[in-house]
């Protein structure tokens, strides 16, 4: 059993079973195709009820990619940090940490930001400007890439639409991606339109099978967020773009938007706290009890390379009882 790390904007840690290798002459490439995409809906009227999915973290179907097995590698691992001026995602093995592999396709989407995996092994990747617009223009930051799971060929998976025309004034689009194994749905959050002194963000809900736009949550900045299903029902969580908050909202069967926002805390209010946005969301289950890790990062609709030495784990336990997460302390990774 090996260990399948994930770095990046957004992280996951997942477990790669060693599956029948592919050779990788078998790996073959398929052309890019363009999507239509659906119109923006407005978010929808829903009463508020309880779900009937399990209880816990929503993540446990994710799939690794199938062409993993055809690379020979030890430890390997989901790369996007933008070192030494390389774009896109990396596969590295950290057994050997110099020895890296990128498929020719991806380097299409630029740098890169948020990515997750669905329940086939498909990876859905986005856009995220780093230090110059040259290979990240704002026209095209507001859009999902899909990697093949067999193929590992990247193409684009869908261009979601704006209520403002994309500018230099805010060059970021789509800022966090996660899949939800009970509604088959990836949720998108999006900062496209916005200026500092407009919210005009929106999170999106899209049918993967469809490629289309099913709920939508408006007129709000997240950067990253994630589900988790609690006793009273279906939530997603998010932390804003523009300050240190956590918010949720619930979901109904479907997965749609219902309109219960509410605030759940702010990492500059905790012990050891920062005034930094929430770039990412994990939940795991520890023996009977569900963890939520929240990462930190710096933003301020500003091309800024991330360069802070040391980035915190904000670490919660949920408590049943209480319906609500606990704070149990700030680590550092």
């Amino acid at each position: 059993m090996i260990t399948l790390i994930v770095v990046g904007l957004a992280t996951y840690a997942f477990l790669y079973s060693g599956n029948k290798v592919q050779k990788q002459s078998e790996i073959k490439s398929v052309s890019t195709t363009s999507v239509k995409t659906a119109p923006l809906k407005k978010t929808p009227s829903l009463a508020h009820q309880k779900t009937s999915f399990r209880y816990g973290a929503t993540g446990n179907c994710r799939a690794v990619p199938k062409f993993i097995s055809s690379l020979k590698m030890k430890s390997p691992a989901m790369d996007s940090r933008q070192a030494d001026g390389n774009m896109g995602l990396q596969i590295r093995d950290y057994s050997q940490k110099d020895k890296t592999w990128q498929h020719p396709s991806w380097e299409a989407s630029g740098y890169i930001g948020a990515f997750d995996r669905d329940n086939k092994g498909n990876l859905y990747v986005s856009p995220l400007p780093y230090v110059s617009l040259q290979k990240n223009p704002p026209e095209k930051q507001n859009q999902v890439y899909q990697i093949d799971t067999k193929t590992a060929e990247m193409s684009l998976f869908m261009t979601l639409p704006s209520s403002n025309k994309a500018d230099s004034k805010n060059p970021f689009g789509v800022m966090g991606l996660y899949f939800d194994c009970d509604t088959q749905s990836l949720y998108v959050s999006s900062v496209a339109g916005s200026t500092p002194m407009q919210e005009k963000g929106v999170i999106f809900q899209i049918d993967l099978e469809t490629k289309k736009i099913v709920s939508t949550f408006e007129n709000i900045d997240v950067v990253g967020l994630g589900v988790f299903n609690t006793p009273k029902g279906k939530r997603l969580y998010f932390g804003s773009a523009r300050d240190s908050s956590l918010y949720s909202v619930g979901l109904d069967q479907q997965g749609h938007f219902l309109e219960d926002k509410r605030y759940e805390l702010s990492l500059s209010q905790l012990e050891g706290g920062d005034t930094t946005v929430i770039k990412k969301l994990k939940f795991k289950k520890r023996k009977n009890d569900f963890l939520m890790i929240l990462q930190d990062m710096e933003f301020g609709f500003r091309l800024m390379a991330e360069n802070r030495a040391f980035q915190k784990n904000y670490n919660f336990e949920f408590n049943k009882d209480e319906n609500k997460w606990s704070f149990k302390g700030v680590s550092r990774y």
